[in-house]
Order: C-alpha cells, then structure tokens, then sequence
C-alpha cells in the first residue's frame, strides 16, 4: 500500500491554517460569480440540481442499501449507531445547503470554462452515434474525479477538507455524504468532460443520477466484491480498503469504476475470506462522534467544519 507523505510544517497564521482560507477564498469568489450568471433562474437551478443530486431516486437508493446493512452487513451495527446518526445529519446538510454551493461553485467555474471552450470542446462528428459522447463524458467524469480524488490525498491543505470524510469509523451508504463542503472545490474538472461533448450531445440528467448512485454504493457497510466485475467497477469491500484506519492512502481512489487504480497501479482488491478492515483515521486527528460522552451531533458537525481552518492539526496526519 502507498501513503503519501505530509510536511513537516503547517503553514499557519495565529493559529490558522492560511491555505484553508485561501480555498475558501476560492470557493466564496466562484460562488458569487455563479450567482451572478444564474441571476434570476437560481432558483429552478437550485431545485434541478436538488432533484439530480438528492432527490427521490437518489434518497430511495440510499434507503433501499440502508436495509440490505441492516440484513446482511459487514459489520453488524446498530440502526442508530453514532456515526450513522452524524451521518444522516451530514445527508440533510448536504441536501439543504451542500447542493445550492454546488450549483453556485459550479456555474461560477463554468463561466471560466466558457473561455476556453474553443479548444476544450469537440467538433461536431455527425457520424459518431449520440452515446458514445455520452459514454466519452462519463469515463472522462470519472477520470477527473479520480485524479481530484488523489489531488485531495496528496496535497495537504485538499487533505485538511477531506479528512473529514475519512473520519468515519461506521461507514455506510449515508457516509458519502459526509464531506466538508468546500471539499467540492476539487472536483469542479469534473465540468470538463460534459463541456467537451456539449456540440455532439448534452449528457442527460438521469445518466448524471445513476453516476450519483453508483458513487455512493461503494461506501456500503456490505462485503460485495462484485466477483470479476470488481476488476472494472469499484466495490464496497474495494473501497472499504481506502478507507481503512491505517494512514493516509492513495490506493483504490476510484468512484464508480477502479481502471484508473489499476493502470496506476493503485489497486488493492479485497479478499472474500478476510474481515471487514477497521476504518477511520489512526490518531482521530479529526472530532469524531465515537469519542465518548454525550452525543452531540450539531456540536461535532460544527467541529468538523472547523477544524480544517484550524492550526492544531500538523504531524498527527
């Protein structure tokens, strides 16, 4: 297994991490872009993107996959368990005020996208059937978001977002929401490929819906492998490795499909016959819900939001 490693020195201001703001920085002056280009059609953006990203086909998928852990787990938990109660805080976040930054991040992003659009996009093929660009932009989707993700994992102050991800210690389904909003800074590239498609086809809502189910099934609490269809599609035992309670890796970073773990020799696939590895991070650099007292899950999610701004956290990573 790779682990990347972190510098010795944070680079702090009176007891800030400087690069976090500067990210936040990044993320206020898109999304004041964004608002300015959506104008008065924010609101229908808002509600479309709501709808495609945490409406009812994805909120029913996540419900199905929350019974089949309750059947046939990996690990056996408890429905209310701490770290699924947080979590299901972090999927009303997400819904309510993680989607609208998204759209603003987004549509701020697009209008840098816009100036280069000449040479990102490509030419009209009247020849190529229509879902073959579709089929381009979803490898390409899942091309970028995979070297986002490594991005996150290798550059300390991505890390710092990140982290909070990989803070849970009871992964589920619901964990996939579990994710610093800021963090979606990182996978902005993943408006390149649609754009680059955009003269031969418009990728449909309902292909970006299921790529959004996909993504999520891997942080399922269940032992599916996928037999030898988890050579080419990330599992939830492949990417329970990723998440294990051992380091910082950068192994098995894929979303949906695990090609570009292998071709860079990235790819650690899981064993049927051994346990369910132990995830979290070693050190619990970041609040966690599991750490005893009271549960307090706004006290904790505030906690987490924080802490990447914070100066405290430096050789613990």
């Amino acid at each position: 297994m790779r682990s990347s490693r972190t510098p010795r020195k944070a680079w702090t201001g009176r007891g800030l991490y400087l690069p976090a703001l500067a990210m936040a920085g990044v993320a206020a002056w898109l999304s004041w872009r964004g608002w300015n280009a959506l104008g008065s059609d924010i609101a229908e953006d808002f509600n479309a993107s709501r709808f495609q990203l945490a409406g009812p086909v994805v909120l029913g998928f996540v419900v199905v996959v929350c019974v089949i852990e309750q059947i046939s787990p990996a690990e056996r938990r408890r429905l209310l368990a701490r770290g699924h109660v947080l979590d299901f805080c972090y999927v009303v976040f997400y819904a309510l005020l993680v989607v609208p930054l998204i759209v603003l991040l987004g549509a701020g992003f697009a209008g840098l996208l816009a100036r280069l659009s000449p040479w990102l996009v490509i030419p009209q093929l009247p020849g190529v059937p229509r879902w073959c660009f579709i089929a381009l932009a979803v490898l390409g989707i899942d091309a970028v978001d995979w070297l986002s993700h490594l991005a996150n994992h290798r550059i300390n102050a991505m890390w710092r977002f990140h982290a909070v991800h990989h803070s849970q210690e009871e992964l589920s389904i619901l964990t996939t929401f579990r994710a610093h909003p800021l963090v979606h800074v990182s996978f902005l590239l993943s408006a390149v490929p649609i754009l680059a498609i955009a003269s031969n086809s418009t990728t449909p809502a309902v292909v970006l819906t299921i790529y959004t189910c996909l993504g999520t099934l891997p942080h399922a609490n269940v032992r599916w492998t996928y037999g030898p269809a988890g050579r080419v599609l990330v599992s939830p035992a492949y990417h329970r490795i990723h998440h294990a309670a051992t380091g910082r890796l950068d192994i098995n970073l894929g979303t949906v499909f695990a090609v570009w773990d292998v071709l860079s020799r990235r790819a650690v696939f899981p064993s049927p016959e051994r346990p369910a590895v132990a995830t979290g991070l070693a050190g619990r650099p970041v609040p966690v819900e599991q750490a005893g007292g009271r549960l307090r899950p706004g006290r904790i999610m505030l906690a987490q939001l924080a802490e990447p701004f914070t100066s405290i956290r430096t050789q613990s990573r």
